[in-house]
């Protein structure tokens, strides 16, 4: 699959370009679960979340398909990392007391997965299945910015795309909901930042395969044009979504 692809190959990118997730975000999820013993991080990527839940827990586990991203990923003492995939982990039953999915559970195999996570689920733990929205640019080029996503560059998403759009609020969820206070990712970018950012988008890759790559450029061009100097840095934002349930 292509989409696979592109986070198998991706880690180095993921890792300088990406945005990062507020340590409020860790706090938040650390307080779903009876117990702060050990959290397992699913499709980890190149830990940006495991870094954060790695303060608020004893132990994490990080795990991700991609040893790419798995060989990008921050080291802490209390984490180990496992390249395995979401549906299948090497874990013991009734192990973790948090289990997390970041920006990754639209990919899954939800019913394994839900089977996997209540045989890893602790009596008392939680689920998290976190994303991140449509990113939002401040500044003179923000309008072309989002008909850039929404117009030029939009076909080319893959079809798990929607879950992230809507707040995976049509994501499979057969569990008790629970809710975290609003959070947001907010970061102040340079031209620069901001190019290196979409350049990890799996649809300007997927364009760039089809022989569209121009799309990508043309609106980049066009976003260089109403930014003006290159190195002001303008607010961009993610709103914070998700579905959250306590595994009792």
């Amino acid at each position: 699959m292509a989409e696979r692809r592109h986070f198998e190959e991706g880690g180095a990118g993921y890792a300088r370009h990406r945005p990062t997730y507020p340590p409020a975000l860790a706090g938040a999820l650390a307080a779903l679960p009876a117990g702060r013993g050990h959290a397992l991080d699913v499709g980890c990527g190149n830990g940006q979340l495991t870094v954060l839940l790695a303060a608020e827990f004893d132990r994490v586990t990080g795990t991700d398909i991609s040893a790419d991203q798995i060989a990008h990923a921050e080291p802490r003492p209390n984490i180990t990392y496992r390249v395995e995939p979401a549906e299948q982990s090497a874990l013991p039953d009734g192990a973790v007391d948090l289990i997390v999915a970041a920006q990754a559970a639209h990919w899954f195999d939800l019913p394994r997965f839900h089977a996997e996570v209540r045989r890893v689920a602790a009596p008392g733990a939680a689920l998290a299945l976190v994303s991140y929205g449509v990113p939002q640019l401040d500044g003179p080029a923000g309008t072309r910015f989002k008909d850039f996503y929404w117009g030029d560059i939009h076909p080319f998403w893959p079809e798990g795309r929607a879950h992230v759009e809507q707040g995976y609020a049509a994501l499979d969820f057969p569990f008790a909901e629970l809710s975290i206070p609003p959070l947001m990712i907010e970061r102040d970018w340079s031209l620069a930042a901001l190019a290196g950012y979409v350049e990890t988008w799996s649809a300007v890759k997927a364009a760039a395969r089809a022989g569209q790559g121009a799309i990508a450029e043309t609106a980049m061009a066009e976003t260089a044009a109403l930014w003006g100097d290159p190195g002001t840095e303008y607010r961009i934002s993610w709103p914070i979504t998700g579905r959250f349930a306590r595994l009792d």
